[in-house]
């Protein structure tokens, strides 16, 4: 891996006339013609010998070439074999097995779309995000195949055909039909260009799903190829993602890593400590992606004193807010690592990334963004005045798949993307998130922000992580309450952080809500805390504690 970690530009600039911010202007220098499954192969081709990837629980290793090669089967048999037309719509629910990477690849060499979901969704999820992209075609893990085969029954797709990606069952379909015939030398195949060139949707993928149902997101292979990220970092590093292709993340680690020349190291389980701490040090990983809650887990385990975490060198943190205090803790561990912290959605990818600092900035803009600052009535805001972020890119974004209605709102009138978020430029001109604009609430008519109150919190030793929400009351209107993970082997009580708490910040942030321990919070397969299920939790307690004082 390159000495320095450089996957953003550290400098933003500011019109002050305009009141727009902007990253580094960089040239979209891909052509019409260039896919990721045509840059992808010729990546792989140029190093063909070089191990792109390793599963965790089987052990098996695939070199480049071996990639390649299977990409190949795919994308002929799926043209060729399956007589699938370019902008075709496939399916994919899977974990991260041997062969979702020429699965993936495959299709993308063929001009498919991907339409993606994470194996831990239940049957109505299933129908909801697939009786919107129809695929023509569906693969899922053998584990998870009657639940697909139940959904795609009830939604009106009984027709297609299911294949399994791994647990193979007898009298159903499977990958393998694809790799039965020989192949021809990959270096001869050519990926076709794409029908309706670089800004064709590549992949639909959803919406985190933290806030209410998801909606369909779609991506295109420009979004991949021409946001001005440098590559030259993962070049011979040890990459480790345990996000599915359900998640940005997931999509970034397996698409950045073999472009940029990784060993990708894939887990077909989620993300849990022991599984974490083993592949770093078996695997001596020195670069990882995935959300904070990730690290917060590890720093509750009380195994991670006794682990050896030397060999990390950047973790890449995004999906959720990043505690700067949270970081700190993990590097009394990973003595060599530094973390980066990256700002997008699922609608903007990319928008800044930067190390994590004190004062709990995202960073610089990412090159080819602009940003806008706006108040409740539309009215843009300068340095130091928060407001709601909206963002401009030079790639086009295709809007919500089959829904132009959420697509059109999810614009103001000047053609920026509302972000939802609150936030503002500090003098640095670096990026603070103050929190999602659904998440502000209110007591007394005060405005509190509990991303602000966990950032305190999470100042105490004893707090691997913490979730701050607000309890409905009929007078007050919100009562900011905590839910708190402890680290492992220590000791901290309510009254403490009520007491930190009053120190450190105003009579209106004060937790009237309470503090309630927990082991766990709810989460979404990627990590992120579900706030609406914590504050669900704390709202129950809250009540169960007001009731038996009466």
């Amino acid at each position: 891996m390159s000495d320095n970690l450089v996957i953003y530009t550290e400098k933003t600039f500011y019109n002050p006339d305009t009141k727009i911010w902007r990253g580094q202007t960089v040239d979209i220098t891909c052509g019409t013609n260039d896919s990721i499954a045509s840059l992808a192969l010729k990546k792989m081709l140029e190093n063909p010998e070089h191990i792109g990837q390793v599963c965790y629980q089987s052990g098996n290793e695939l070199t480049n070439l071996e990639i390649a090669k299977r990409t190949v089967q795919v994308a002929k048999h799926f043209s060729e074999k399956l007589h699938l037309q370019q902008c075709d719509m496939i399916g994919l629910c899977a974990s991260n097995t041997d062969y979702v990477a020429p699965m993936v690849f495959g299709a993308l060499a063929a001009g498919l779309c991907i339409s993606t979901l994470d194996p831990s969704f239940d049957k109505a999820g299933i129908k909801h995000v697939y009786s919107l992209t129809k695929p023509r075609l569906m693969f899922c893990d053998g584990s998870i195949y009657e639940r697909v085969r139940e959904a795609f029954n009830e939604c009106g797709l009984a027709s297609t055909k299911i294949y399994t990606m791994s647990k193979h069952l007898e009298g159903v379909p499977s990958i393998m039909e694809f790799f039965e015939d020989g192949v021809e030398d990959p270096r001869d195949f050519r990926v076709p260009p794409l029908k309706n060139g670089i800004n064709q949707t590549a992949f639909i993928i959803c919406t985190s799903g933290t806030t209410g149902l998801p909606k369909g997101v779609c991506v295109s292979h420009a979004t991949y190829l021409c946001n001005g990220l440098t590559l030259d970092s993962f070049q011979n590093s040890r990459l480790l993602c345990f996000s599915t292709l359900y998640w940005i993340s997931g999509l970034f680690a397996l698409i950045h890593g073999t472009i940029g020349g990784a060993k990708r190291i894939i887990s077909e389980q989620p993300f849990n400590v022991d599984d974490f701490f083993d592949i770093v040090e078996r695997y001596k990983v020195n670069m990882t992606v995935g959300p904070p809650s990730q690290i917060a887990l590890a720093l509750s385990s009380d195994t991670i004193a006794r682990r050896d975490l030397s060999s990390l060198q950047a973790c890449i943190l995004a999906g959720s807010p990043v505690l700067y205090s949270l970081t700190e803790k993990f590097r009394k561990y990973a003595v060599n690592a530094y973390c980066l912290v990256a700002y997008g959605s699922s609608e903007t990818s990319g928008i800044s990334a930067g190390q994590s600092l004190p004062n709990n900035s995202v960073g610089a803009l990412c090159p080819n963004i602009e940003i806008k600052i706006v108040d409740d009535n539309g009215k843009r805001l300068g340095p130091n005045e928060s407001g709601e972020l909206c963002v401009r890119s030079k790639l086009p974004w295709a809007g919500y798949y089959g829904n132009p209605q959420e697509t059109k709102e999810k614009y103001d009138d000047e053609g920026w993307i509302c972000t939802g978020d609150i936030g503002y430029f500090n003098d640095d001109r670096e990026l603070i998130l103050v929190d999602r604009k659904c998440d502000i609430r209110k007591y007394n008519n005060f405005h509190f922000s509990p991303t602000d109150i966990e950032n305190v919190i999470s100042e105490l030793p004893e707090v691997a992580d913490v979730c701050v929400v607000g309890i409905p009351h009929s007078v007050h209107g919100f009562l900011p309450a905590a839910c708190v993970i402890k680290r492992a082997n220590t000791e901290i009580d309510e009254a403490q952080i009520c007491q930190h708490v009053v120190q450190r910040m105003q009579n209106f942030e004060h937790l009237r809500g309470g503090v309630y321990f927990v082991d766990s919070f709810p989460r979404t397969a990627s990590g992120k805390t579900i706030r609406r299920n914590v504050t669900e939790m704390c709202e129950k307690l809250w009540h169960k504690r007001m009731n038996g004082k009466h």
